[in-house]
């Protein structure tokens, strides 16, 4: 029973996992750190490691393990991982380095903080990309069986 459903909707238990465990490693890491951590940071985009990028991995790997690498499904996830990628990286990047302009010259310290944690560096990405791939190899595995 388990394994049928884990079968019939692989892509979409990987990618929430791969998506739940990032941010629980961000967690972690938030704890090891000394950051300040509330339930508002575990719904923040940015920080290591990249969700995001965990979670469109695992559904673009997911799509490729069960339907195949040739098939439009695939070649679908693949093109919408780059625009998701992409955004982490390059948009949502340089709108945390705005922000972070905005607070320090522009705001009075009366006006709350802009979030300057939107995108996420490179190491981030890659961790977030290796998380979606592990996750979803160890479900194809699981169900393989």
């Amino acid at each position: 029973m388990f394994i049928n459903i884990l079968d019939n909707f692989f892509p979409l238990i990987a990618s929430i996992a791969a998506m739940i465990i990032s941010q629980t490693i961000k967690l972690i890491i938030m704890l090891l750190t000394g950051n300040k951590v509330n339930f508002v940071s575990l719904t923040r985009s940015g920080g290591m490691p990249s969700s995001h990028s965990a979670l469109i991995t695992a559904i673009t790997l997911s799509i490729g393990l069960k339907n195949g690498v040739n098939s439009s499904h695939f070649f679908l996830a693949v093109a919408l991982s780059l625009v998701v990628i992409y955004d982490a990286r390059g948009i949502r990047h340089t709108v945390g380095k705005h922000a972070k302009i905005l607070n320090q010259k522009v705001l009075h310290h009366s006006e709350p903080k802009l979030n300057e944690h939107t995108g996420h560096t490179f190491p981030e990405i890659i961790a977030g990309i290796c998380i979606g791939i592990i996750i979803s190899l160890a479900m194809y595995n699981m169900i393989s069986f």
